[in-house]
């Protein structure tokens, strides 16, 4: 993440516990909504769609920019910035018991999981808040974010979440992400009923 940050405080606390957390979330499971026509919603949109003040902390800046290049990455099929970021034995939990749910216990890992999340779930990310705090040796990141998804039994939709990240001297060492499972869970249900059994099989945990 370079230049002049411009990320919000999270309300209600998010960094306040103890909270593992970077590639796509904590707070409460947010919810999806139906994808509306517009520049705002519109896939192809920039990535980077954060409002608000601009922060002076250099070591900030450089942390969110390379939080955005990891999502813009991620919205064109390529987790090479992501898991740039992340360190070799880093934990990566994405909330929910289903095929993308569990906790990754490698860096390694992580890019398999990558490869079935642009499988069953192929779309753009848009990022809405990020908020960066500590210092290079304890830093963590929240990213609230939207994923557009396109599910085979119904319209479009964005998916809002939120991500946690833990930095250690510049690689994330704890990762987590909160969706709305139940849509989630719903979207995998369909996909299984088409015959992508990849869409209901077991948590890649490794």
């Amino acid at each position: 993440m370079l230049s002049m940050s411009r990320s919000k405080r999270p309300r209600g606390g998010l960094l306040g516990a103890a909270v593992p957390a970077v590639a796509l979330a904590v707070g409460t499971p947010a919810c999806g909504h139906p994808a509306q026509p517009g520049p705002s919603t519109a896939p192809g949109v920039a990535v980077d769609q954060v409002r608000g003040p601009v922060r002076l902390n250099p070591y900030h800046a450089v942390v969110r920019r390379k939080v955005v290049r990891a999502f813009e990455g991620l919205s064109a099929h390529d987790p090479g910035p992501a898991l740039a970021l992340m360190a070799d034995d880093v934990r990566y939990t994405f909330e929910g018991e289903h095929a993308l749910g569990g906790t990754r216990v490698s860096r390694d890992g992580v890019g398999t999981w990558f490869a079935r999340l642009f499988r069953l779930l192929p779309g753009q990310f848009v990022l809405r808040e990020i908020d960066v705090e500590g210092w290079p040796w304890a830093t963590r990141v929240v990213t609230r974010f939207e994923h557009y998804v396109e599910p085979p039994d119904g319209p479009p939709y964005w998916g809002a979440g939120v991500q946690l990240v833990r930095l250690r001297w510049g690689k994330a060492t704890r990762i987590r992400t909160y969706v709305d499972t139940a849509r989630l869970q719903q979207t995998l249900l369909a996909q299984a009923a088409q015959g992508v059994a990849e869409a209901v099989a077991a948590p890649i945990l490794e």
